[in-house]
């Protein structure tokens, strides 16, 4: 497998980086020079991220990985892309695609026959399939589920603690059509692998969704879950100083029987996701 990851960022880089620890062949790609540079000199761009600085020596050291600036390029050497680029709301509150469209055209425009289209980025639902995988095909010149397969598989890792969260969360898979999906669990199996979980419905590993929209939607439902408990919990925060009372012995209190499970409150959301992914 030869693989390309699009956005080497503080998502992106770790996969990039797990995938070559695994034994395939990537090409990152970033459309800063300082990053790419910095990568290629096995340093971390950003700190914070355990494990990463061992691993990207690692993967330095032995050409697994390598980064650069041109996708396009890298795109055309590779069989599998992942696309870990930024999608944030604007100051007018909706998406600005600006980011993800660029990234789009550059890959399209190296797609090779074959090729599988992953996007990790939260997006709203119908994204992949309504406004990205059109815009692969019609760049390329590939027939969806013919010679271009394209899913959607959210991240869902923590930044600190990235490697293991990989190991420790299911990888939701969902494409725009059966093939696509196989082929979007063939590429997560292989640079991945799991702790045994019992607390799971199923074994942990790659879970296919039905579809590409199942995928996305998951994703949103799980951060909305949070951003809304967390935001309930601050209410009551804020009540309880109001009141003189202390929030936390009410919040042990009240999750002491199975039917509440109250988040505990903080600084906003937290994170680089959640407060700002549309």
């Amino acid at each position: 497998m030869e693989l390309c990851v699009v956005g080497l960022g503080k998502i992106g880089l770790p996969i990039a980086v797990q995938a070559a620890v695994a034994g395939v062949r990537v090409r990152g790609v970033d459309i800063s020079p300082t990053v790419v540079d910095l990568i290629n000199s096995a340093r971390e761009p950003f700190p914070g991220e355990f494990d990463l600085d061992r691993r990207l020596q690692i993967v330095i050291d032995n050409g697994r990985l390598t980064a650069g600036t041109d996708t396009t390029a890298a795109v055309s050497k590779s069989d599998v892309v992942i696309i870990v680029v930024p999608l944030i709301v604007g100051d007018d509150s909706k998406p600005d695609f600006g980011a993800m469209d660029s990234a789009t055209a550059d890959v399209a425009a190296g797609l090779q026959p074959g090729a599988v289209v992953s996007y990790e980025t939260t997006m709203p639902v119908f994204t992949t399939r309504r406004r990205f995988a059109p815009e692969l095909a019609r760049i390329s010149g590939l027939e969806l589920g013919e010679d271009l397969f394209v899913v959607h598989s959210p991240e869902r890792v923590f930044s600190g603690r990235i490697f293991s969260d990989l190991r420790k969360y299911p990888k939701l898979v969902g494409g725009l059509d059966e093939e696509s999906t196989k082929r979007g669990v063939d590429l997560y199996e292989a640079i991945l692998q799991f702790d045994e979980r019992h607390d799971l419905s199923r074994p942990n590993g790659v879970w296919p969704m039905a579809s590409a929209e199942a995928a996305e939607f998951a994703k949103l439902a799980e951060t909305t879950y949070r951003n809304v408990n967390i935001g309930l919990a601050n209410e009551f925060a804020e009540f309880a100083e109001e009141n003189g009372l202390d929030v936390h012995e009410v919040i042990e209190a009240s999750n002491n029987q199975p039917f509440s499970a109250i988040h505990q409150p903080g600084i906003a959301v937290g994170g680089h996701c959640i407060p700002v992914y549309p």
